[in-house]
Formats: C-alpha cells, sequence, structure tokens
C-alpha cells in the first residue's frame, strides 16, 4: 500500500483531533470569539449630576473601536462635569482601544473635562500591565472610586 487510502486517513485525523483539543485546553493560544459564548462590544450612557458614565461590556475588538471613539468624543463634547469610562464587564480589549482611552485622557484634559477609567478586570489590566502603561492610564476598581478619586484630584487643582 503506498498509505494514500483510507488507512493513512485515519491517523492524520487523530492527530489533528488532538491537536484541537491543546489548542481548546491552552489560554495562551488566541481563538475567534465565539459570539454564542463572549458577546461584541456593546455601551451604554448614563448622565448624573456628578458625571457621564460610558459603560462598555463584551470585546471590544476593531469591530467596535469607530463606535467606541465616537461615543466618547460625543460625551466630551456635551462638557460634562467628569467622565468614566466603566470597563468592568469587559471580556476583552484591543490594542486599539487603549490607544482610544489614551487619547480621551488628552481629549478629556484640553477640554477641562476630568476623566477616568473604572473596572479592574484581567482582560483590561493585562495589555495595560504590558505596556507598561499604569502611569499613563490609571484604572480605578470600580465607579464610585472613580468619582472619588475625581473629586479628590478637583480639590488638589489649583
Amino acid at each position: 500500500m503506498n498509505g494514500s487510502g483510507p488507512a493513512a486517513v485515519a491517523p492524520a485525523r487523530c492527530r489533528e483531533a488532538e491537536l484541537e483539543e491543546v489548542m481548546r485546553m491552552s489560554s495562551s493560544v488566541p481563538r475567534p470569539r465565539d459570539p454564542r459564548i463572549r458577546p461584541p462590544g456593546s455601551f451604554t450612557v448614563t448622565r448624573a449630576g456628578e458625571a457621564s458614565v460610558v459603560a462598555v461590556a463584551g470585546e471590544l475588538d476593531s469591530t467596535v473601536t469607530a463606535q467606541f471613539t465616537a461615543l466618547l468624543a460625543g460625551e466630551l463634547s456635551r462638557r460634562p462635569p467628569a467622565l468614566i469610562c466603566d470597563m468592568s464587564a469587559v471580556e476583552f480589549c484591543a490594542a486599539r482601544v487603549l490607544m482610544i482611552l489614551i487619547d480621551t485622557v488628552a481629549d478629556a484634559a484640553l477640554k477641562g473635562v476630568p476623566f477616568a477609567v473604572a473596572g479592574r478586570r484581567r482582560a483590561l489590566l493585562r495589555p495595560i500591565d504590558a505596556l507598561d502603561l499604569e502611569h499613563v492610564l490609571p484604572v480605578h476598581g470600580s465607579v464610585a472610586e472613580a468619582v472619588s478619586w475625581l473629586a479628590l484630584s478637583a480639590h488638589s487643582r489649583p
């Protein structure tokens, strides 16, 4: 036999199934998003007297970055007393999202709007730590902590 019959196909399928199982078990191998398991990014805005809160949930990948950018810019243009981005329900955070947040820090400073990020999830903290951005993009544990931090920083400004 030349190895091209059904007997040659079976070991290849077995190895393929083993490889798929290893990839499924590995947390370090990136896999495409399964929308049934992890939803795409979604946004809600809550406006209160002390701050506008942009709550983000799901996966923040390239499919939602334009919407996220426009939403934050729109809220900044309203010049709220403060702007908080609540990322406590984020399951994945693309590097581009971090750039959007850093740009928002700068834009908020130019407009005089205090800005903070809340939600210490691994999906957000891991890329911030990996890129050494803690000093540029501080993340607070909750919206309440972010509000307190913004209030303290407002008192310390001249």
